[in-house]
């Protein structure tokens, strides 16, 4: 008949384990990975540039460039459907006309030079794209769908140091954006990703009012080049900062310049990117389970141990026998 202490010993063998395997599998139960919550709030990515360039119809019904500072504008939301994996996630596109302070927002459609509303489900914790976008844009208003690979505002958690394939709105395709540092803001660590556009007939890669102008009696197609900085918060795989340099105009067939469509030099206001990068750090906390893990596997540790030397030492009786 076995003794009370080794009784004792074995019950505080099986605690021991209980103990060593719960502090193992703690974090994968309770699944840590940071994904985009579902409660979370509006994002705008708003980029200014100072000397910009676009066009609009005059009274005469022609095209003619216009010089005046710049906004572009992505301002995202999470809507229906959505789940514990994915969410669908709605992206508004807007340039806009800096107007003078006496007549900004007495005609919108002054200021206004292009409108697009994306809508695309993403997978919450990686970021990419789970089926095609579907396009609506001011002018047609008609949705559209827009095949759609890999990334736009959010890169996988836990984002590494390599190539990602990111959406272009303009280009209505993906292409990659290579990995450029490391930067350090705040006291965060924060990486920095390019995007180069080579030059592109975009007439020839989709329809819109724009794909060709006659000005005259000279036919163009309009051509796109550009590139694009991301900076991203790496554990919740957030993009907090963009620059970019874009340029979009008409050229003929024999590569002769028309006019511009949009040259556009611009950035984020820094104020912006440190609070989307505070509520990056914020929203997508994880929560603090490793002290819980490490406390529980060394506790399981200690009592598998003690366990173990009392099964294995010999009893009172059988010394005094």
């Amino acid at each position: 008949m076995l003794s009370r202490p080794r009784i004792l010993s074995i019950l505080l063998l099986g605690l021991g384990t209980a103990l060593l395997a719960a502090g193992i599998l703690l974090p994968k139960v309770l699944n840590v990975d940071p994904k985009m919550p579902l409660d979370l709030p509006p994002v705008s990515y708003t980029l200014r540039a100072e000397d910009g360039v676009s066009t609009r119809i005059n009274e005469e019904g022609k095209r003619e460039e216009v010089h005046s500072p710049l906004q572009r504008q992505l301002h995202g939301v999470l809507i229906e459907p959505a789940d514990a994996d994915k969410v669908s996630l709605r992206v508004g596109v807007t340039e806009m006309r800096e107007l003078p302070p006496e007549v900004i927002g007495t005609d919108p459609l002054t200021e206004l030079i292009e409108a697009n509303i994306w809508t695309v489900t993403i997978d919450r914790l990686t970021g990419e794209a789970l089926a095609p976008a579907t396009l609506v844009d001011r002018m047609a208003g008609v949705p559209r769908s827009v095949a759609f690979e890999g990334n736009w505002v959010k890169l996988p958690a836990d984002t590494e140091e390599k190539e990602y394939l990111i959406f272009d709105d303009l280009l209505h395709d993906s292409l990659p954006a290579k990995f450029v540092g490391e930067e350090e803001r705040g006291g965060n660590r924060v990486l920095h990703f390019r995007q180069d556009i080579e030059k592109t007939n975009l007439a020839q890669k989709y329809r819109s009012y724009v794909s060709q102008l006659t000005q005259d009696d000279k036919s163009g197609f309009l051509q796109y080049q550009g590139t694009r900085d991301l900076w991203v918060e790496p554990k919740s795989g957030s993009v907090i900062d963009m620059a970019e340099d874009i340029h979009l105009w008409w050229e003929t067939r024999d590569g002769e310049p028309i006019m511009d469509y949009l040259r556009f030099n611009g950035k984020m206001d820094e104020g912006l990117s440190n609070q989307l990068l505070f509520g990056a750090i914020q929203n997508f906390q994880r929560p603090a389970l490793e002290p819980w893990s490490i406390g529980l596997i060394a506790s399981g540790s200690i009592l598998v141990f003690i366990a173990i030397v009392g099964i294995v030492r010999p009893s009172t009786r059988r010394k005094a026998e």
